[in-house]
């Protein structure tokens, strides 16, 4: 099996990534292009993202394991085997060659210059539990009263972490009494020991015609911008989605129950955002405006929620220590009740378990 999965990625999914823009895998074309650092002069692009490889060998155990754990982690949730066991027709080479390619979807500038720590750490996020018996049942806060009593609910789900950004996604959503319900963005994550990465805050496509409740909920969710207040004119942190930070605020809560204390946020990753560009076939200047737009809004997310909760302390932001956001977690927070946003991190410490339907 270990010569099988190095034989795909070097002769069959490095010779078309390194030469065109698109990767064919039983059929399915996949728009990626990356060369290693000894091939640079094999290909006319120079701006497309490179495998600096450092340790060969450390780099093929890597690889070989990673693979492996991903094809366990398919086997093990049925559900995800919709994307590669019945995409690819249960095909094992077309499987591996999914795996060893998408990976690298997820890979920023940084992780290209360290691909043996990246692959190491994509493998701990496959194998590391988050005591799935306890945190894959639905959560149910307690109810917050007013106008409208509601409360939230929420529980950690697998995504699927060959297409998708990680492993696992924390779901969501707000209830009222009347049984209406508002889905609240997904947050795709993974987990390293105590330390909580990042990748997406997942806006699904909300139906342009919500329904009376949903209406009522969704207004309630704007208590979050009350009194909110910043004078820095660029980047302003009230420019974000307040049902960001409220799943953002349930997010946080878990991860203190999991004894989490740094969360480091993710954003720029080269590969998605060269298939983003090809797609969408706008000038590379309205391109590039547009994708540091939508990475500083992402950012501001998590500048607001530091606002709220000032002990959540941003260690570094993007560029300073790495490419990533550098944010420290305390194991708890001072909660001003008058604060909706504090009291909706309040009702998800008083949580009832019931089994996840």
């Amino acid at each position: 099996m270990d010569d099988r999965i190095l034989d795909i990625f070097y002769n069959r999914i490095l010779p078309q990534a390194n030469s065109k823009n698109m990767v064919s895998i039983d059929g399915f074309l996949f728009d990626v292009s990356f060369c290693l650092s000894n091939q640079i002069e094999l290909i006319n692009n120079q701006d497309i993202p490179v495998i600096q490889i450092h340790n060969q060998q450390r780099f093929n155990k890597a690889l070989i394991q990673y693979t492996d754990s991903m094809i366990s982690f398919l086997e093990q949730y049925p559900e995800l085997q919709k994307y590669d066991y019945v995409y690819f027709e249960g095909n094992v080479d077309a499987i591996i060659a999914s795996s060893v390619l998408n990976v690298w979807f997820n890979a920023t500038e940084e992780d290209f210059r360290n691909p043996e720590d990246f692959l190491e750490q994509r493998r701990r996020f496959l194998t590391n539990s988050i005591s799935m018996q306890e945190y894959f049942k639905r959560h149910i806060g307690d109810i917050i009263h007013g106008k409208v009593p509601h409360h939230f609910e929420a529980n950690v789900d697998v995504w699927n972490p060959s297409g998708n950004e990680t492993p696992y996604v924390f779901r969501s959503k707000m209830c009222g009494e009347n049984g209406s319900t508002l889905s609240l963005p997904n947050i795709g994550f993974g987990l390293d020991g105590d330390r909580a990465y990042v990748y997406v805050v997942h806006h699904g496509k909300m139906d342009t015609k919500l329904s009376d409740g949903e209406r009522k909920l969704n207004r309630i969710l704007y208590q979050t911008n009350q009194n909110v207040s910043d004078d820095y004119s660029f980047e302003n942190i009230q420019d974000v989605s307040v049902s960001s930070i409220v799943a953002l605020t349930l997010f946080i809560s878990f991860l203190q129950d999991i004894s989490c204390n740094e969360m480091i946020v993710k954003a720029n990753f080269p590969i998605r955002n060269m298939a983003k560009m090809n797609n969408v076939r706008v000038p590379f200047e309205e391109f590039e405006r547009i994708c540091n737009n939508t990475i500083n809004k992402y950012y501001r997310n998590f500048r607001r929620l530091s606002y709220h909760f000032p002990e959540l302390e941003i260690v570094s932001y993007p560029y300073e220590s790495d490419n990533s956001m550098h944010i420290q977690i305390p194991s708890s927070f001072s909660i001003n009740s008058e604060d909706y946003i504090h009291q909706v991190y309040g009702s998800m410490k008083k949580y009832i378990d019931i089994k996840k339907k």
